[in-house]
């Protein structure tokens, strides 16, 4: 499926890359730029389109669509002096609304936000918060925080609902969750490099209807606050953590 929004990821690191190849698996137009022709050759035929460059020359940056449908992700890391730069041009000069950057550490987030740059983040606390979540309570298969209080998590299928519809579960009107999906099916292979603590997916079913019937080993994909994720879990205890 085609999307009107589009990304642009300048920094093809170890973040960069699984960040490019996801949207672009999710459908997404992304354009990965990165000075390396080794990083560029590896990944340009999983990505709309990829540019071997110094996105610290504005004539580079010129020939990007930066419009308000794109969403652009300084991912630089470590070389932070490339990364303000960057950063600065987009911001300043080329006035780009929907821009991300990475930080390492306070420090560098108190600069960027001195250009007025405030979508920052840091990688390694969202992957600590999120684990540490799933180290607190495995029930959760996985767990995307969206804001301060939403959270989208996968969770296995309660023994109990086996055969029931979800009209009959009572997700809405008792728990006050969304299901988004449903992950049904055979699991897929984890390709060679892929981080240890990534596990295989099973593939999603689209979206469900009320009538659909849940089926042994359907994961369930939520949307809510998580404070109502934690009281779901909560409920149903052993019989979800027995089958995560």
């Amino acid at each position: 499926m085609a999307h009107s929004r589009k990304f642009v990821i300048i920094g093809i690191g170890q973040f960069g890359r699984a960040l490019a190849l996801h949207l672009h698996e999710e459908g997404y137009e992304v354009t990965a730029i990165d000075e390396r022709e080794s990083v560029i050759s590896d990944i340009k035929d999983k990505v709309t389109q990829p540019i071997i460059g110094d996105a610290t020359r504005d004539s580079l940056l010129d020939k990007l669509d930066l419009g308000n449908n794109t969403h652009v992700i300084v991912a630089v890391g470590e070389k932070f002096e490339r990364n303000l730069l960057i950063a600065a041009h987009l911001k300043i000069s080329k006035k780009v609304e929907n821009l991300y950057v990475r930080s390492v550490n306070e420090l560098q987030a108190e600069m960027l936000k001195l250009l007025g740059i405030n979508e920052l983040f840091r990688v390694e606390d969202v992957a600590a918060r999120q684990l540490a979540r799933r180290f607190v309570n495995r029930s959760f298969k996985s767990l995307t925080t969206i804001d301060s209080t939403h959270s989208l998590a996968e969770v296995p299928l309660p023994d109990e609902w086996v055969g029931k519809s979800l009209m009959e579960s009572g997700l809405r009107s008792k728990y006050r969750l969304n299901l988004i999906t449903v992950r049904r099916g055979q699991l897929s292979e984890t390709s060679p490099g892929e981080a240890i603590i990534e596990e295989p997916e099973q593939p999603v079913i689209g979206t469900p209807e009320p009538t659909m019937t849940f089926q042994t080993g359907d994961v369930l994909v939520l949307f809510g606050k998580q404070s109502d994720l934690d009281d779901f879990v909560d409920d149903f205890g052993k019989d979800i953590s027995a089958n995560a």
